[in-house]
Parts: C-alpha cells; sequence; structure tokens
C-alpha cells in the first residue's frame, strides 16, 4: 500500500494524520466488565485494536492525533474530555511500562537459555572430540561425532535468536505504545442521524 492510499483513509489536519472514532458516548471506549473507577478502566479491545493497527500504518515519526466523535454531550464538558484523554494515555502508558518489563524478561531469560546453550555446547564438543578418537569403528564414531556437534549448534541457536532477534517486535510495540501515550486526543460532538 502506498503513502498517497494510507493518507486518503486517514483525515489530515495540518502535519497531522486524524485517526477517528465515532460513538454514541464515551463508555463505549472502555470495558464495561471492568470494575475499576471509570478513568482508570482498561479500554475495550476493539478500540485498541483499532488505534494500534491505524497508528502502526505509520512510522513512528509521522505526527497522529486521535480524535472521539461523541454524540452525548457530556462527554464534550471540558473536564469530560480531559478524563477521556487522561485515561486513554494513562492506558497505554501502561502498556508501554508492561512491554519494557516484558523485554526486561525476555533478555534475562535469553541469557540464561544462551549460558545452558553454551554448557551443551561445550558437552557435545567434548563428546565429538572424545568419539572421534575410537578407532574401532571409524564409520560410526564420525557419524556420533558430527551428531553432537550439531546437537550442541542447535542447543545455542535458539538462545542466539532470542538475544539478537526476538525483542525488536516487543521494542517496536513498545515505542508505538508510548507514542500513543504521548498523541494529543481532541473530544469533539456529532449528530447522529
Amino acid at each position: 500500500m502506498t503513502n498517497e492510499k494510507r493518507i486518503e483513509r486517514y483525515k489530515r489536519e495540518n502535519d497531522f494524520i486524524i485517526v477517528e472514532v465515532a460513538v454514541k458516548n464515551s463508555r463505549q471506549l472502555f470495558n464495561e466488565r471492568d470494575p475499576a473507577p471509570f478513568r482508570e478502566r482498561d479500554l475495550d479491545s476493539q478500540f485498541v485494536i483499532y488505534l494500534v493497527s491505524a497508528v502502526e500504518e505509520f512510522s513512528l515519526r509521522t505526527k497522529m492525533k486521535i480524535q472521539i466523535l461523541t454524540a452525548d454531550p457530556a462527554d464534550l464538558k471540558p473536564e469530560n474530555s480531559q478524563i477521556i484523554g487522561d485515561a486513554i494515555r494513562a492506558y497505554f502508558l501502561y502498556e508501554s511500562e508492561l512491554a519494557k518489563s516484558k523485554l526486561r524478561k525476555r533478555y534475562r531469560s535469553a541469557r540464561y537459555f544462551f549460558l545452558i546453550g553454551l554448557v551443551a555446547l561445550v558437552v557435545c564438543l567434548s563428546l565429538a572430540q572424545g568419539i572421534e578418537s575410537l578407532q574401532s569403528a571409524p564409520y560410526i564414531a564420525k557419524i556420533g561425532s558430527v551428531s553432537f556437534v550439531i546437537l550442541g549448534w542447535v542447543a545455542v541457536w535458539h538462545p542466539m535468536e532470542a538475544l539478537l532477534y526476538d525483542w525488536w517486535p516487543i521494542r517496536e510495540q513498545r515505542q508505538y505504545f508510548d507514542k500513543m501515550a504521548n498523541m494529543d486526543i481532541e473530544v469533539i460532538g456529532f449528530k447522529q442521524s
């Protein structure tokens, strides 16, 4: 999808891409089953999926803004608009902190797995060298030796993958959550037809 087609899907205001969400009232933005006070509730999962997918269509550098279009006049009161914006930002700030914690845990476990993998590699290479020195059955010794070499490298493969690559998607997700936690949020009225 080209940038031109992406931008057509969203309104533009000055240098900002606008992500619009139309609701009857602000309660639709929040998870009704969450027993927490209104401003501390989790956001509705469909609302979150829509916002995250819309923001992820663009680079992290793209300036964006969220506009909540509501038919409820009570949502337009300045204090209520502020509460809605603060609640949305707080949700994504919390998600960013969760992603940060997940990143730390993933990195810590990857280091432990890497140490275990290195021990397995050393043991397997030692066994391979020991088996290769057997003179009685050189063909079988060669197969056993190569098998242990392969097994040792396989033992290190996944921990290396975790250390080098697995953390990137979590880091990128966290960056998008940070972006969303800092986006301007406007609450605008509209009339339902």
